[in-house]
């Protein structure tokens, strides 16, 4: 089996603990890349693994998705600190992790990608993949805005608020469950519509079927478009933003002894488990 190693260039600790593991899976006679993100080489430096182990936490893992889901290669997210949601491994867990996955003890777990793009006065200015969520919220001014939403193309509801948030089930746990958004398995394929402290507008959280798409027309301005909490791009009023399932998927590596998401959220939640039995 070859295995890639993965890691951010801005991350000390992380390219260590990836060269590190890179140089165990060595001794142990297996063939491995080390590759970073962000690289133009990227897709070649992967070509013909059958793993990329994504060294970081969450932030680093929804960088991956985006990048490494169109190769179609399943990630390992190994954890540095605390365990997050993406992330299904640590550095101390690793060695078990790996060895369960070479003697073919694991499987593949998909999940679901959205694709936005927008378009201004009909032309498209960007067309961006993301595993969390797509949120068309307010720019500098601390004020709401107003957003047209559509579903299918019929019309749905104007927004008045900070914000609308489009998130996958993946995505559910993150800034959509902060306001208020329902918590979804993330092996789910629907998405969900969250507005941001709607003022005299529909305020409640719509799930839709996993073909159905949003449509959201920005009616003032300044306004921000976000993919993942990671890529921005200002909006002006009038502009189109269409979002739907993407056709790729980012597969995510399962082990049995990993923590199921379940119990994964209790902790979480509950901190450790103070409400549990």
């Amino acid at each position: 089996m070859k295995l890639a190693i993965c890691s951010r260039t801005d991350r000390p600790a992380a390219i260590a603990a990836a060269s590190d593991a890179a140089r165990r899976l060595r001794e142990r006679g297996q063939e491995v890349v080390e590759v970073t993100l962000g690289s133009p080489a990227l897709a070649r430096e992967v070509a013909g693994a059958q793993m990329v182990c994504v060294f970081g936490g969450d932030g680093t893992m929804l960088r991956a998705a985006r990048q490494i889901a169109p190769l179609g290669v399943p990630l390992l997210g190994v954890n540095l600190g605390r365990l997050g949601f993406l992330t299904g491994t640590s550095v101390d867990e690793l060695d078990g992790t790996t060895g369960e996955v070479l003697a073919g003890r694991y499987e593949c777990e998909d999940r679901t990608l959205v694709e936005a793009v927008v378009t201004r006065a009909g032309r498209e200015i960007h067309r961006t993949l993301a595993l969390n969520d797509v949120v068309v919220a307010r720019g500098e001014q601390v004020r709401a805005i107003h957003v047209d939403v559509r579903i299918d193309g019929e019309p749905f509801t104007v927004y008045w608020a900070d914000g609308i948030i489009v998130a996958t089930a993946t995505g559910s746990t993150a800034y959509a469950m902060s306001v208020g958004g329902p918590l979804m398995l993330p092996t789910a394929r629907d998405m969900v519509i969250v507005p941001i402290a709607p003022h005299l507008s529909f305020g409640n959280a719509v799930v839709l079927d996993p073909d159905q798409q949003v449509a959201l027309d920005v009616l003032d301005e300044p306004a921000r478009i976000s993919l993942d909490g990671q890529e921005e791009h200002d909006l002006a009023a009038g502009d189109h933003v269409e979002i739907r399932r993407s056709d790729l998927v980012a597969r995510f590596v399962r082990t049995a002894t990993m923590r199921p998401f379940l119990r994964l959220l209790r902790q979480k939640i509950l901190k450790e488990g103070d409400h549990a039995q």
